[in-house]
């Protein structure tokens, strides 16, 4: 059995579509996938939503192949018709694999304990596990960059167009750092972050990025400001969990909240679970993701005493730690 853990964005989000700096982490909730021998065919079976599908060789071909073809296309509309298929982004990433290694007939099953819909990378988790899974039953010795890169294949289908941090996060797990014209960053830092995530509700990713494009569009110069801003936050944060300088960290997580409602990006749900946060002694709490709801994330030496006030508010929450092992 391989597992791949969630990524959690903990700055430059927005800004890294303008080629500011972005940095996330892995965090300890983690996707699993074990692939069993089987007669015929490929059965994939999907714990978490009920569904089990079986496909033969000429399914996934014929899938792989129609759906790479948009992806490298860019066609955008043919993969949101796509992902409308839930076994879509599966089917993309076995095609590419038996096209490389040969097919063989596989039992696939998959859970995952990362918060769905929630900006906290649940399906990049899926997928590097998946990945991770068919190079250990395959005995393949892919590369970490390797798993990354088919992995978001799987994410490709259902973002469109995402950076490939999600994937690489939940690949090499500790802390990964992201500029475009870059790429994808491992980032040497050892130090293991406890964090408490409270989930604000309904978020609508594709919104969000719209209604920052429109302001990007209508006032440039601010909104490049703040985007600077925010990424002076990131190049802090990193430099915070370098010296695991947890209240320097949590200043900058502050700056980035702050960018949030600039950017028109927070909800009045998501300004109750900061204030409350900073009211009971958080050092930091901010968006992570796109905002206008989903994750908030909140740092505190003391997530249990938050886990209640978060209750006693309606909003569900759960510990976890930043900076652990990526796909294994």
């Amino acid at each position: 059995m391989a597992s791949a853990p969630g990524s959690l964005k903990l700055f430059g989000e927005h800004a890294v579509v303008y080629n500011r700096l972005a940095l996330s982490a892995a965090f300890k909730r983690r996707a699993f996938c074990e692939i069993k021998k089987a007669e015929d065919g490929v059965a994939v079976n999907l714990a978490d939503f009920k569904r089990k599908e079986k496909f033969d060789f000429t399914d996934i071909t014929s899938s792989h192949g129609r759906i790479k073809g948009m992806i490298d296309k860019g066609d955008m509309e043919g993969l949101g018709r796509e992902r409308k298929d839930i076994f879509s982004p599966y089917n993309v990433i076995l095609g590419e694999f038996f096209s490389e290694f040969g097919f063989s007939p596989m039992e696939i099953s998959i859970r995952s304990n990362v918060p769905r819909n929630s900006g906290l990378g649940s399906s990049a988790a899926v997928f590097c596990s998946l990945v991770a899974e068919l190079n250990n039953f395959f005995h393949t010795a892919l590369s970490k960059n390797q798993v990354a890169e088919l992995a978001n294949l799987g994410d490709k289908v259902v973002h469109g167009n995402p950076s490939g941090l999600d994937a690489s996060t939940c690949t090499f797990g500790g802390y990964i750092s992201f500029r475009r014209n870059e790429g994808v960053k491992l980032l040497q830092i050892k130090t293991e972050v406890p964090m408490l995530v409270v989930n604000s509700g309904f978020k609508d990713t594709g919104e969000m990025i719209r209604r920052v494009a429109e302001k990007y569009k209508r006032q440039k110069s601010s909104v490049d400001r703040i985007f600077d801003r925010m990424e002076e936050t990131a190049v802090e944060g990193i430099k915070a969990l370098k010296a695991s300088d947890l209240q320097k960290l949590g200043e900058n997580m502050n700056i980035a909240q702050e960018c949030f409602g600039e950017l028109g990006l927070s909800t009045p749900q998501i300004d109750w679970i900061v204030d409350a946060a900073l009211k009971n002694g958080a050092l930091g709490a901010k968006i992570t993701g796109a905002g206008g709801g989903g994750c908030v994330i909140l740092l505190t030496k003391k997530p249990k005493e938050f886990v209640q006030i978060y209750n006693k508010m309606g909003y569900d929450s759960f510990e976890t730690v930043l900076g652990v092992g990526g796909a294994e």
